[in-house]
């Protein structure tokens, strides 16, 4: 049995990253080119341009460093820390106890 890998036969196939991946190629950009003009390590740089979105204010960074911006992560302001935890009602009847036995 031999390891083959599966190439893509269409660059629509292709995935963000490995598109990413094409271009700094084809460029010579690595991911340290990249970090400095955002003053960031370059596992810090790489960690974002492969995660699944990035701050608004990192997306428009990284486009004035050149990076296309099909290329880039979905821009989203997300809040950072734990998301707060939703209660878990057996009824919305406020006569019905919830979960912890406790009238709601």
């Amino acid at each position: 049995m031999s390891h083959l890998t599966l190439i893509p036969e269409f660059i629509a196939d292709l995935t963000r990253a490995e598109k990413l991946e094409i271009y700094m190629k084809r460029t010579g950009l690595t991911f340290a080119d990249i970090a400095k003009p955002l003053n960031v390590a370059p596992a810090s740089a790489r960690r974002m341009l492969l995660n699944d979105s990035i701050p608004t204010w990192r997306h428009t960074q990284l486009i004035k460093a050149g990076i296309p911006e099909m290329l880039l992560p979905p821009a989203r302001d997300i809040a950072p820390g734990r998301k707060p935890k939703k209660s878990i009602l057996i009824s919305t009847d406020d006569s019905e106890p919830n979960y912890l036995g406790q009238a709601a």
